[in-house]
């Protein structure tokens, strides 16, 4: 599982699927369930989220201290789908009492949809198993096991469900580029030469101008001033 990510700016690329998606939770819910379900999706409740073939699972944080898991499934096929290709549960009390309308945590689960839509839209794809062969396995985790490659549309948490290990490890940062002063030789004190006696400076009366403007701005600059001598 993964943490569900949050979209900046305004040039996000998979602007048309993640419209969409909303239309379709507000389709699919009542105003009450609808407006508790977006804040869910916006106010980090939902806990994780894996995006799998034909099926997406959030976990989310409800009232209770065990978080609810709810599921959208989804028909194979390309493009977004209607209201009639998707089948929703959840382990809510609410889950039984829908009335023709999904809960607040699958309105949720679907806003964190749209936001891992709008992110990476490759995603919708992978989700509705589009561009898929038919006798692969769900998610192309036959492919997965012969190449530890990730498939196009996925995320490496996608992968961690699928048990395939990539490898984590960070690459080695650089060696640091060290620049030799050219003035350094010229500057080193040559041997039997001493440095002379710096005397202590002495505190200097300060003699503020008539003009109390430029006066009150030379008493705040020197009551501020600091000089670092080393």
């Amino acid at each position: 599982m993964s943490r569900p990510r949050k979209p900046f700016g305004t040039s996000q690329p998979g602007r048309l699927p993640a419209t969409m998606m909303k239309v379709l939770a507000a389709e699919m819910s009542d105003p009450t369930r609808h407006r508790r379900g977006k804040q869910y999706a916006s106010d980090g409740s939902v806990l994780d989220v894996i995006i799998d073939e034909g099926v997406v699972t959030c976990e989310i944080q409800g009232s209770r201290s065990m978080p609810y898991v709810a599921t959208v499934e989804v028909t194979r096929g390309s493009g977004m789908p209607l209201r009639r290709d998707i089948t929703c549960t959840c382990s809510c009390p609410d889950d039984d009492n829908w009335d023709g309308h999904v809960c607040k945590h699958v309105v949720a689960t679907l806003y964190t949809l749209s936001n891992e839509f709008l992110i990476e839209p490759e995603l919708l794809d992978m989700w509705r198993g589009h561009g898929t062969a038919d006798d692969e396995p769900s998610g192309g985790a036959g492919r997965l096991d012969n190449d530890n490659t990730p498939t196009p549309g996925t995320r490496r948490h996608l992968s961690l469900v699928r048990d395939v290990e990539i490898d984590d490890e960070p690459p080695s940062a650089p060696e640091p580029h060290v620049v030799e002063d050219p003035l350094q030789p010229v500057l080193v004190l040559q041997p039997g030469t001493a440095l002379p006696e710096i005397p202590i400076l002495e505190r200097a009366d300060f003699h503020p101008p008539k003009d109390r403007d430029l006066a009150a701005v030379l008493r705040d600059a020197m009551q501020h001033v600091r000089v670092d001598w080393d």
